[in-house]
């Protein structure tokens, strides 16, 4: 009898980790340039569609190879796009917020978790190193306890389109959740300039403000978290990414000196969305649980300011 021996030294195979993904990208303004660049060079994703708004959709939805659709569209656009997408069996990345609605949330929720489907939403802010290294010094206790935290984003345009509490609020919204669940505070909306300039006032185990602007002619974003013994700041878009500051708080005489210790992270801002993908990918494939209800949370945070 002949015994066949076959040499698999050299040949590669997929596991689970190592899977292509085959995916189509809806939507090609600006943030759909930025996912177009990091997808066609990403190794785990073969981004076989590329659509902008004259591209027949049923190619999409008809091609029984394609694994997963990736939602850059305006916001108002979001929920049947992502809902026709769940229907035909893809799972889902979509640009936030997820929809303009709680209960539209839900229901994509729901047929995701029906088919066995991943429905994940791009805030792009938590999947920031950064913010993770602030995260864990804040969960380790470092600082003592977190007792306040304030949140910025603020830069000039794109008005008219949506209020800045969906195109900016939303992302800080995202933020804070990493620091204190959202549905352990309650929120009240101050508006300054309508629709273009805000706050957003919290309270509950930590107390603090997210200011939001689409009147501020510079581009900012910081997040400051005020703890017991020290401050940890966050800015994105300067070097050190994260500061981290310990201090004493001696009882106040004209003498009194505050002895404070910095340590600084440098990290790099600059590919958060390759590290989205990453997180998109790692969801497919079983090692990451999606962000399904963080994105139904904030949707409805915002809805209720109009109701």
């Amino acid at each position: 009898m002949a015994i066949l021996t076959v040499n698999c030294e050299n040949e590669p195979f997929e596991t689970a980790e190592t899977k292509t993904v085959n995916c189509a990208l809806i939507g090609v303004g600006y943030w759909g340039s930025k996912l177009k660049t990091y997808l066609e060079n990403d190794k785990r994703f073969s981004l076989v569609y590329t659509c902008d708004s004259k591209f027949d959709l049923n190619k999409i939805w008809n091609d029984e190879n394609l694994d997963a659709v990736v939602v850059a569209t305006p916001i108002d656009t979001h929920y049947e796009l992502v809902k026709s997408a769940l229907l035909v069996g893809k799972h889902v990345l979509s640009e936030k917020p997820l929809a303009l609605k709680a209960g539209q949330c839900l229901d994509l929720k729901n047929i995701a978790e029906k088919n066995g489907l991943i429905l994940q939403t791009e805030y792009i802010y938590t999947f920031s190193e950064a913010l993770k290294k602030a995260k864990q010094i804040v969960q380790d206790g470092e600082l003592g306890k977190a007792l306040a935290i304030e949140l910025s984003v603020k830069h000039l345009g794109r008005f008219g389109s949506f209020d800045v509490y969906w195109l900016l609020a939303s992302h800080m919204l995202s933020v804070l959740d990493m620091f204190c669940p959202l549905s352990e505070l309650t929120f009240s909306f101050v508006d300054l300039v309508e629709n273009e300039t805000g706050m957003i006032v919290f309270d509950g185990p930590v107390k603090g403000t997210i200011c939001v602007s689409l009147n501020y002619p510079w581009k900012e974003a910081e997040v400051l978290v005020y703890c017991e013994n020290g401050t940890l700041r966050y800015t994105p878009g300067a070097q050190p990414t994260l500061s981290v500051t310990s201090y004493s708080k001696p009882s106040w005489t004209v003498s009194a000196k505050i002895s404070k210790e910095e340590q600084t992270y440098p990290f790099d801002e600059g590919h958060n969305i390759r590290l989205a993908l990453s997180s998109f990918h790692d969801c497919i494939v079983g090692k990451e649980n999606p962000n399904t209800d963080l994105a139904v949370e904030i949707t409805k945070i915002i809805e209720e300011r109009t109701k």
